[in-house]
């Protein structure tokens, strides 16, 4: 699997983050557009959000909620994201000066072998676009 990691600074307390991030299940309450739809399953790790985003359907199980080191975990359990057929994703939420920094790390499969790149690169910028949706929803 090809991996990604992107480092994006955040002027907002980690603490304030990570309550935000670590909401598995309120994912689009800060991510997501007026049309999109989320349903949950189960409690905990091993939980599964069942998302409808831009027509796309897709799953993602929790793996990794560690509230100590402020670490969040999920994998694809279906669905091909931005042409993703396997995905794996953790963010930290670090303290960094009056901010925080959110350090991304992605492991994917893309479903298209030659379009790998691509989607390294779409996944980077849904990273860039996560955080600044984040970011938007703690200024309001």
């Amino acid at each position: 699997m090809k991996e990604i990691n992107v480092r994006l600074g955040v002027n907002a307390p980690g603490e304030k983050v990570w309550e935000v991030l670590a909401d598995y299940g309120g994912f689009l309450k800060w991510a997501g557009g007026s049309e999109d739809e989320i349903t949950v399953e189960g409690e905990g790790i091993g939980m599964v959000r069942h998302l409808r985003m831009s027509g796309a359907e897709l799953a993602e199980r929790l793996t990794v909620l560690d509230p100590g080191n402020r670490i969040l975990g999920y994998q694809l359990d279906y669905g091909e994201p931005i042409g993703m057929k396997e995905y794996k994703a953790r963010v930290q939420v670090v303290d960094a000066g009056s901010g925080c920094e959110l350090i991304w790390t992605g492991e994917f499969e893309a479903a298209d072998p030659g379009q790998e790149v691509q989607v390294g690169e779409a996944l980077g910028a849904a990273y860039d676009g996560m955080t600044g949706a984040l970011v938007s929803y703690l200024d309001r």
